[in-house]
């Protein structure tokens, strides 16, 4: 018998709107506009933007975003800035190395000659978040850009103090890092070590982070909106610097960038209506899922029992086999989208569950039948092979008006490339390392592709009513992070707060990772079932099982109440 780590947050109920992000100055800052009378998307640009300059090595300029966004005028969009492979780029771009060698990424793709594809100038593709806040705020908002980029250019101008959260992860990256100057200047002290946090212990003063050029940047596009990124001078000192280094991304390149904004991808679960992003997201693959469950009594089971984690783990197990085999760009392979989120199709997925053994040995299905029309002559994609922590940030936002906005943001990997571009303060993506660097398979490069990414912002209605909005950075396991939080308060009768917190399981297509606070018997009783069970405790340096955060909003009273991860700087702001 030993002690655990138990770690909690305290649930904020508001009337008038809360923002919830994965850094208190984010949530501040989308706070900040909900009281000056700006409405859940004027708040969600807001708190991104600012994410952009507290969490740099998530998110920000340089990287991806991706949104779900509701007007209580009945209006429901999904946003989906997500990057793009530039047009100079080809399939065999980058030198391969050997089998068995696998690059740093979360694919398991072919190592690259110095790690290329996932790291430096060639790793870059064109970022998208500088358009889809935009186009959120055109959409939904009611303020200005210069308005809602305020607090973000403050905090990038005056600078902030430095905390654990941030020490730790720029600590983590210094040997990557010192590669690149321009990075290492804007976020190391002079000497190549992480500036000095918070420590109350600690007469000196602790150091802050001031990043002048990224205010600059930020003054720009709020003066000129997303233009004074994709073109003239930012955009110039982007693909010169780029370029000089071997990167692919021209002038034309960023110019020529469209955010995507369409109807979201809608699955009935039990039912209330849950809309996500679709198509190159988690949204299809997290449908799925719902699908596959929504023909098991999982409230008669009960919360965090073998019986009920099995089948999760399994329709987990199931629908990420039929992500990594079938999905990809649709624009440049047949995708089959209709096969893979039909009810008949989930019914043949689910029929191949046991309810008392596993895992299902051949977790590979065959949507073709339920798609219509001819089966393509595509290679199967790679499957997946290591769940990694990926680097992302997310941010939820719901005002008393119930607008509900569910915005994820990503640079790909911590700190993206590495590459700073000199001038701007732009830290640039490594949004290569979401292709197959080989040639030939459903993810291969090729010009203007968009990347299958993890991003899964998501929002629940019972009805036309709205209900929840949730999201979450961590990789893959975003997928099931999301997941779980939406069965938790759908089949369980969780607080937000509480689904937020609650244990969780992971598994993709190999050993299923279990929470090491669920109680022995439980634990066990997923081995005798068949598991394969890895153990794992959650601490406020790994990400094991995602790290969600969302709103709820009370079908009684209509109040508003949070749920943010416990172990990080994760925080809720409402009023």
């Amino acid at each position: 018998m030993r002690s655990r780590l138990i770690v909690q947050k305290t649930e904020v109920v508001a009337e008038n709107g809360i923002v919830t992000a994965m850094h208190p100055l984010a949530a501040g800052a989308g706070l900040e506009i909900l009281q000056a009378g700006g409405n859940a998307a004027d708040a969600a640009v807001a708190a991104a933007f600012a994410a952009g300059v507290v969490e740099p090595f998530m998110n920000g300029l340089g990287g991806g975003a991706y949104i779900v966004a509701h007007s209580h005028s009945g209006r429901t969009l999904a946003i989906d800035g997500s990057v793009v492979v530039p047009d100079t780029a080809r399939a065999d771009m980058f030198e391969l190395l050997e089998p068995p060698l696998k690059g740093a990424g979360v694919y398991g793709w072919r190592a690259t000659r110095d790690d290329a594809s996932e790291s430096g100038h060639r790793s870059a593709v064109v970022p998208g978040a500088p358009a889809a806040y935009a186009r959120l705020l055109r959409e939904f908002g009611t303020m200005s850009l210069a308005q809602v980029t305020a607090p973000a250019i403050r905090l990038a101008r005056e600078g902030f103090t430095l905390d654990w959260y941030i020490f730790a992860n720029c600590a983590s990256e210094m040997g990557r890092l010192r590669q690149f100057p321009e990075t290492m200047a804007i976020f190391y002290r002079p000497d190549g070590t992480p500036f000095r946090p918070v420590n109350h212990d600690d007469n000196r003063a602790p150091d802050r982070l001031i990043q002048a050029d990224l205010a600059r940047t930020l003054e720009l596009i709020a003066a000129g909106g997303p233009d004074a990124f994709y073109r003239g001078e930012v955009a110039r000192a982007i693909a010169k610097h780029l370029q000089a280094h071997g990167g692919c991304i021209t002038e034309q390149d960023l110019a020529g960038y469209q955010v995507r904004v369409r109807e979201p991808l809608w699955v009935d679960y039990r039912g209330r209506r849950v809309a996500m992003i679709p198509e190159n997201s988690g949204g299809p693959t997290v449908a799925e899922m719902l699908n596959i469950l929504d023909g098991f009594d999982l409230q008669s089971l009960g919360y965090g029992r073998a019986a009920s984690l099995h089948l999760i783990a399994e329709a987990i197990r199931l629908a990420f086999a039929d992500r990594f085999a079938h999905l990809g760009d649709p624009a440049f392979a047949p995708i089959p989208f209709e096969g893979l989120l039909s009810k008949a199709y989930a019914a043949a997925r689910r029929a191949q569950i046991d309810p008392a053994r596993g895992p299902v040995q051949n977790p590979v299905g065959d949507p073709w039948p339920y798609q219509g029309g001819d089966r393509p002559d595509v290679p199967p994609a790679a499957n997946g092979w290591r769940s990694s922590d990926d680097h992302t940030t997310h941010l939820t936002v719901v005002d008393r008006d119930h607008n509900m906005v569910a915005l994820t943001a990503s640079l790909g990997r911590l700190f993206g490339s590495g590459v700073t571009v000199p001038g701007t303060g732009v830290l640039f993506n490594n949004g290569m390392m979401w292709f197959d660097p080989e040639p030939g398979t459903v993810n291969s490069i090729a010009p203007g592709k968009h990347a299958l990414h993890a991003g899964t912002p998501a929002l629940v209605f019972d009805g036309r009513e709205p209900r929840m909005a949730l999201g979450a950075p961590g990789g893959r396991k975003v997928l099931t992070a999301v997941l779980q939080v939406m069965l938790n308060v759908l089949d369980f009768g969780m607080g937000m707060q509480e689904a937020v917190s609650a244990p969780r399981v992971h598994c993709e297509t190999g050993p299923t990772s279990v929470d090491a606070r669920l109680p022995v018997e439980v634990i066990e009783g997923l081995r005798r079932i068949g598991h394969d069970v890895v153990l794992r405790q959650e601490t406020f340096l790994s990400s094991y099982f995602g790290r969600p955060n969302g709103v709820l909003i009370d079908p009684h009273d209509g109040r508003l109440h949070s749920g943010v991860e416990p172990y990080k700087m994760s925080t809720a702001a409402g009023f």
